[in-house]
């Protein structure tokens, strides 16, 4: 699929979240692998039970391991092990036993939401292996350098402001004017801790100012939800073009 500069550049935007996710991803494994492993050493369930556990622990070490190399395609083992895991409730037999199909369903219904995370898994593993391909070198060496200017604080072309409430967590955004895109980065509030990030063309992102003289922005992907960000003080020093007002 032909992608344009501003997609291609949206893609090395989310992948870097997806860098974030493997070193959580990293650290879960090294915490279950040795659990599972220690589990299986001294079990006394039954024979098939504590192979079960054995080959997940194996599997989740071997996975972490993984993790840790400077490998495009390494987030499909992650999503393998995953849909490992899946496979293993299945034929794991420390349930309830049942007789009818319905049983047998709930009874398994752990298997298709860890099945459904894998998938989910994969589908970033695809991305990752994209965008950190050769022919995305140009488009990653660019995101970095708008990466570092999102991270200081006191570049101008950078605004940024509070978001969010007690049911939806309380974040910190920062938008960039490129001069040919926005980018928007999500953090943690009070951390340089990346939640998601964007880049949009310029025509997805409009400014009105409101009569209390704060902004409201309004970013209308290309596809997906609006969102918009209510009583946002700008700095007057941020390039707003006069086309977005």
């Amino acid at each position: 699929m032909a992608l344009s500069t501003t997609e291609k550049l949206d893609l090395v935007a989310h992948s870097e979240v997806v860098g974030t996710f493997i070193s959580k991803s990293r650290i879960f494994l090294l915490f279950l692998a040795p659990f599972c492993i220690l589990l299986a050493v001294s079990s006394t369930a039954p024979f098939r039970e504590t192979v079960l556990v054995a080959i997940l622990g194996a599997s989740g070490l071997l996975t972490a391991v993984v993790l840790w190399l400077n490998w495009r395609y390494k987030v499909f083992a992650l999503a393998l092990f995953w849909f490992l895991v899946a496979f293993l409730e299945v034929l794991s037999h420390d349930h309830p036993s049942s007789h009818t199909v319905l049983g047998w369903v709930f009874t398994h219904a752990l298997a298709p939401v860890l099945a459904y995370y894998g998938y989910r898994v994969w589908m970033l593993a695809r991305g990752y292996s994209v965008t950190n391909s050769i022919g995305f070198r140009d488009e990653k060496n660019q995101f970095d350098k708008w990466k570092r200017l999102l991270n200081g604080h006191n570049d101008p072309s950078v605004a940024e402001f509070p978001a969010g409430d007690f049911s939806t967590g309380y974040w910190t955004y920062r938008i960039l004017n490129t001069g040919a895109c926005w980018v928007v980065a999500q953090f943690k509030r009070g951390s340089n801790k990346l939640k998601s990030c964007h880049v949009y063309d310029l025509s997805c992102v409009t400014f009105t100012r409101s009569s209390s003289g704060k902004w409201q922005i309004t970013i209308t992907p290309k596809s997906g939800r609006t969102k918009s960000f209510d009583e946002v003080e700008m700095p007057s020093s941020f390039p707003i073009p006069n086309q977005m007002l």
